[in-house]
């Protein structure tokens, strides 16, 4: 019989894609409830609770009788401008007092088989640091700079093998490579996006012509060349997360990368994107960026995962997205 899961953050971008990916394997899911239930949910034994991460006496009383505790739920800020992560205290709230409540909550439970914790490639910081071979779980973590949810993602990661150390908690860390929906996916096209990381020369030339939504951006790095990036699609993120859950004796006690199956270079899609749009672009320099590239060889190796969103097929389901909107 399949563990009975609790499910944070179950209305979010992967939280709801887990969901479903439980009902179809035949899990029974009770999953939390902030605010707001999932939706476009299929059939599926569940049962919803509400409650606070931040209330440990909820947490411990969500957790009853559960076996399998998939921990999702979190605050950060996918686009520019900084919003949610503007205050360093409600991020060590959210992502560790939460996390930490969670994990008293599993403590308690004598039939627990995993606790899994959602971190972020941010914890490599991608993109600030530059790699010249592929990431792996063995890369030593250097929470991007500046930024307190990937340190917070850090700590958390640490609590978690703490847990296993002290209580015996079995525990599974899911480093989650930057998902996006078809609709939000052309954004990272667009000028706005990077104009923050411009020159001021390249953005006072750049502006005119493409501010205000008049235009893209195709990124270069500091020395002239396209510049590369990996975005995964979460369908293929919330698989790794079930098949954590299905292969649990596998992989507890571990670290596993999920990200897409590879990099991609803006060059190759800005021209197809920009005719979609009927927008004009430019290439330009963006400051504080480096090539980089997530392996998932051991998520494949253990867990069985493939991803099986390229780039270009999430750039040809954007754009068909496009036409149906």
């Amino acid at each position: 019989m399949k563990p009975t899961v609790l499910l944070t953050g179950s209305s979010g971008r992967i939280g709801k894609r887990v969901l479903n990916k439980l009902f179809t394997r035949g899990y029974r899911v009770r999953a939390l409830i902030h605010k707001n239930k999932p939706q476009g949910l299929a059939a599926g034994d569940v049962e919803f609770v509400q409650g606070d991460i931040l209330d440990r006496n909820q947490m411990i009383t969500a957790a009853k009788g559960i076996e399998v505790i998939c921990h999702l739920a979190a605050t950060f800020d996918m686009f520019p401008p900084v919003v949610f992560e503007k205050d360093n205290s409600s991020l060590f709230d959210n992502i560790l007092r939460g996390t930490f409540n969670l994990l008293e909550a599993a403590r308690s439970l004598s039939s627990l088989k995993l606790f899994v914790f959602a971190s972020t490639d941010a914890v490599y910081a991608t993109g600030p640091i530059r790699y010249d071979s592929p990431i792996t779980e063995e890369t030593e973590i250097q929470p991007m700079p500046g930024r307190f949810y990937a340190l917070a993602k850090a700590v958390g990661e640490s609590l978690c093998r703490n847990y296993g150390k002290t209580y015996a908690v079995p525990w599974t860390v899911i480093r989650i490579n930057w998902a996006l929906e078809d609709s939000e996916l052309l954004r990272i096209f667009r000028y706005e996006f990077w104009e923050g990381d411009l020159n001021a020369e390249d953005r006072g030339r750049l502006e005119p012509k493409l501010g205000g939504g008049k235009g893209l951006l195709c990124p270069l790095f500091a020395d002239g060349s396209p510049a590369i990036d990996q975005i995964a699609d979460p369908d293929d993120t919330a698989e790794g997360f079930a098949l954590a859950i299905d292969h649990f004796d596998k992989g507890k006690n571990n670290v596993f990368n999920i990200a897409a199956p590879g990099p991609f270079c803006y060059r190759d899609f800005i021209d197809r994107v920009a005719a979609k749009l009927g927008m004009p672009y430019e290439s330009a320099v963006v400051k504080g960026y480096e090539p980089y590239s997530i392996s998932n060889e051991k998520a494949r190796k253990l867990l069985g995962y493939e991803p099986k969103h390229t780039m270009e097929l999430m750039i040809e389901k954007a754009l068909k997205g496009i036409d149906s909107r």
